[in-house]
């Protein structure tokens, strides 16, 4: 499964769990009259007489539940990226790499400090060594000049796909 599909379910997953808890606690309540949605025991601590750990430990974890659900969120919305992606080295990459077998998915960026970070993504059928060459002999170069950066550094990440 690709990532993307996983956190896209992911989400939906929650959001129809968020969604049937809610509108099951608004059916119960509805069907009792003169029924809070909080129950007094609860809400005036009654609960937690006689266990002092039990109040912090449960804001402790809750806490940690709400901060690892932001981070996947914030992840699964692809925030957090770094740099932004150029049209015209994803297009030049493009055609450096014509006639290349097995070129799954290509990306460019441009990082903050400077630098242009190459990601091919590839099928098991892909040659690996005449990818390579091409990479290092003109794709690169021709990249950093599509892009207005002559002398950056290029970070080339290479992905071969298993399936």
């Amino acid at each position: 499964m690709r990532p993307r599909w996983g956190n896209r379910i992911g989400l939906l997953l929650v959001g129809v769990a968020l969604v049937a808890g809610g509108f099951g606690l608004l059916t119960a309540v509805r069907r009792r009259p003169g029924v809070t949605l909080i129950d007094a025991s609860v809400a005036d601590g009654s609960v937690v007489d006689g266990k002092p750990w039990a109040l912090p430990l449960v804001a402790g974890a809750a806490m940690v539940l709400a901060l690892v659900a932001t981070r996947w969120l914030f992840m699964a919305l692809g925030w957090g990226r770094v740099g932004t992606r150029t049209g015209a080295g994803i297009a030049m990459l493009g055609v450096a790499l014509k006639g290349i077998d097995g070129i799954g998915r290509i990306s460019v960026r441009l990082v903050r400090d400077g630098r242009v970070r190459v990601t091919v993504s590839l099928r098991r059928s892909a040659d690996l060594r005449q990818v390579i060459r091409r990479l290092d002999e003109s794709a690169v170069s021709r990249v950093r000049r599509a892009v207005g950066r002559d002398d950056a550094l290029a970070v080339v990440r290479l992905h071969v796909r298993r399936r």
